[in-house]
């Protein structure tokens, strides 16, 4: 896991912004720094940075990057984080006989398998890295190298042969890569902030984006940004550029397509715990310690469960399982008890992290910054906090659950597109079915849930006519925002499936993603997430849907598929939570002040948030007169964000990685 950086030089930039933004996330790489530029005069000239390790500058006789020049045509940046192979070896950026260059930031988690198919075509290896798997992947099979890679991974690789270069990012996004493109350079990054350092940046809000936030909490659905001339390159694609013409093209190299499963339960089962299982085995390849973030829900609990057999069978069952677990002094928003339930199961090594309203005031500046964008709930922060435990105890890898609710139906609204499903299909039967089984799972009816569905199938017509305070789906912005003539994006799915794609491929899932990794590398931690295996993802979302969510309960396949492996305490758990915070405690007692404050202070920029509305929506809040959301989260943490790219903070804010 590392931070990357690549320039295309068209116009005579400095080398020095290439260097800036490389220094900017040397929280993602805290064990090497390497350089690398290329011109067709002067060919690879390869430079150490000031974090260059000892031991890599020996290793390749590296000269210091001291010189500024405009007299090169393609420049890499990286910072490491050693994971694999953690010799000399491994430093970036990588060479394949002077022929293809590669800076790259991930994990392929089967270079094993690959790396042996490799070596029965003929080729020789001279490290033990995923890196070197990629290059000679590509020299054998060009792009199409991509299908074979099981993993998470973004990278920029360039071809002198072909005089083209290529940036790549993995099917789902799990690893992030940004680009802006101007007459003078084009520039990819791991992370926003890098961009922000080039010359004739200058911020410009995009304000849909600012409005699909605000208005639903949407984050990262599209290749656009919160800034106008930034785009993060779409996942499963890659951009092509012909370095004769500078002319730039996009490629999508990975459809998501559902394997439709005919088979029956049982077989069906099977199958579920088989890729799991081996998503998880293939994941715990590593020359670092491996630790596991536990919730005590479903999802981490299984992870933990797995992990424990895969040591079993590999005759490493004295082996420990460190979990990390965010705590609270207050039951109705701790999970311990249930996280515990876990840990004696697998007989792990427990951690607890019990984050704070104190602290969340002290570093909610540090967190927006490595966050780079704005994003939904204070549960990012306990997040956050447990991958700083994790930096504390040196565990520089952490298997987490992830993904697993958005393909699994884990959430409450998907109760909304399966009922719209039934009633599309005329499967009234059925429908009863499904309502009867949520009231007896859930002790009451799902009132709300099948308004929405009957409102869903209204004409459009009809449905202009219900006032907005009878509607499920409001057609009205909230009292306290500004719609400024912006486009409504929201539109509910129509059965089930549809629901669950989008949740994988559009909202929420590209946004935790980003979260996760942001926490993770701003404490030098690799996070890996097996739910999100592409052979575990197609066989989910291809299966029918009584197999995901059945007579009320979620994510029924893999309840029954782990039953017996995972605490029946966890399995039978009727509630979520998640790594949630106190946020409603905080908003309404000890934080009560700070909110208001906030709210008081915020987007004075933009005029999107109404004061007064704003304020008097959050005393009606604390009142307990209106029901709790993250509404207010969403203004202050927007409005902090705000405030850090107007003040020009893209460099000040001080890392918490201790780099």
């Amino acid at each position: 896991m590392c931070g990357i950086t690549a320039v295309i030089n068209k116009n005579h930039i400095s080398s020095r912004f290439l260097v800036q933004a490389n220094a900017i996330v040397a929280h993602r790489g805290p064990d090497d720094e390497g350089f690398l530029l290329w011109s067709k005069d002067n060919g690879h000239q390869r430079f150490s940075g000031s974090d260059t390790d000892k031991k890599s500058i020996s290793y390749y006789g590296l000269q210091p990057f001291s010189v500024e020049t405009d007299q090169w045509k393609i420049g890499f940046g990286h910072r490491r984080l050693s994971i694999l192979d953690l010799s000399p070896a491994g430093h970036q950026p990588m060479l394949e006989q002077d022929s293809l260059t590669l800076t790259y930031n991930g994990e392929i988690f089967n270079y094993l398998e690959i790396k042996e198919e490799l070596l029965q075509l003929g080729y020789v290896f001279h490290t033990t890295t995923d890196t070197e798997v990629i290059l000679k992947a590509w020299k054998e099979w060009d792009v199409a190298a991509l299908h074979k890679f099981n993993g998470m991974f973004a990278f920029v690789l360039h071809d002198t042969q072909a005089r083209k270069l290529y940036a790549v990012r993995d099917r789902f996004g799990v690893k992030p890569l940004y680009y802006t493109s101007t007459p003078s350079y084009t520039a990819f990054a791991s992370e926003v902030k890098q961009l922000r350092i080039f010359p004739d940046y200058s911020f410009k809000l995009n304000e849909q984006i600012a409005y699909d936030y605000l208005r639903y909490g949407m984050l990262d659905h599209t290749t656009e940004t919160f800034e106008e001339e930034i785009f993060q390159l779409a996942p499963g694609h890659y951009m092509e550029v012909d370095l004769q013409t500078n002319k730039e093209e996009l490629h999508r190299w990975y459809h998501l397509k559902p394997r439709s499963w005919s088979g029956t339960e049982e077989e069906a089962t099977a199958q579920f715990s088989s890729l799991l299982k081996d998503s998880v085995r293939i994941r715990m390849r590593s020359d670092v310690p491996v630790g596991s973030a536990l919730s005590g829900g479903l999802d981490s609990s299984t992870i933990v469960s797995l992990m424990r057999e895969v040591l079993n069978e590999e005759q490493a069952d004295q082996h420990p399982i460190k979990t990390i677990t965010s705590c609270s002094t207050d039951k109705r928003y701790d999970e311990w008890d249930y996280a515990e339930e876990s840990i004696k199961s697998v007989n792990a090594e427990p951690y607890k992290v019990f984050p704070s309203f104190e602290k969340l005031q002290k570093e909610i500046d540090q967190l927006i910054w490595h966050m780079d964008y704005p994003f939904n709930s204070t549960s990012q922060f306990s997040q956050w906090c447990v991958f700083e435990e994790a930096k504390r105890n040196k565990l520089h890898v952490m298997i987490n659950g992830q993904g697993a609710d958005e393909q699994l139906a884990g959430y409450g609204g998907n109760d909304i597109s399966l009922y719209i499903g039934l009633l599309g299909e005329g499967s009234f039967s059925e429908l009863f079915k499904e309502i009867k089984a949520f009231k007896n799972y859930n002790g009451k009816w799902p009132i709300g849930f099948l308004l929405g569905a009957v409102q869903h199938k209204l004409p459009k017509g009809l449905m202009n006519l219900l006032p907005d305070r009878y509607r499920v789906f409001k057609k009205d912005a909230p009292v306290w925002l500004n719609k400024k003539k912006l486009k409504e994006r929201f539109s509910w799915p129509d059965s089930l499936k549809e629901s669950l794609y989008r949740q994988v491929t559009q909202d929420p899932l590209p946004s935790l993603l980003r979260y996760e990794d942001r926490n993770s590398m701003a404490f030098s931690v690799e996070s890996r997430v097996p739910f999100m295996d592409h052979r575990l993802i197609e066989f989910t979302l291809g299966l029918p849907e009584h197999l995901v969510y059945r007579r009320g309960e979620r994510k029924y396949i893999l309840r029954k598929a782990f039953k017996g492996i995972v605490p029946d305490m966890i399995l039978q758990r009727r509630d979520k939570m998640g790594f949630v915070s106190a946020e409603e405690r905080w908003m309404k007692e000890e934080g009560k002040g700070w909110f208001e404050r906030m709210i008081a202070e915020a987007d004075i920029q933009t005029g999107f948030i109404k004061k007064e509305a704003a304020l008097e929506y959050l005393h009606e809040m604390q009142k307990g007169r209106e029901a709790f959301n993250f509404d207010p989260w969403r203004m202050i943490c927007f409005s902090e964000w705000l405030s850090q790219m107007v003040e020009h903070k893209v460099t000040a804010v001080k890392n918490v990685s201790g780099t």
